[in-house]
């Protein structure tokens, strides 16, 4: 899914319906600020998601030292 870009000026205008294409729609959104990207919004579970596979990595590495 690609994902919309908001301006920071559209963020702080438009803050609850751009979080609620996010958690409902489960849109990722790009925040940019002078044409840079300075952030990413995605649903949580997609973030929770991310971060569990990283933890298992971690573990799985930490595993592969020890042998």
């Amino acid at each position: 899914m690609e994902p919309r870009t908001y301006t920071t000026i559209d963020l702080r205008k438009g803050m609850g319906e751009i979080l609620d294409r996010t958690r409902i729609a489960g849109e990722p959104a790009v925040i940019t600020r002078k044409g840079k990207t300075l952030a990413y919004l995605v649903p949580a579970e997609w973030f929770e998601h991310y971060q569990q596979l990283a933890e298992q990595a971690s573990g799985a590495a930490g595993k592969q030292d020890a042998a």
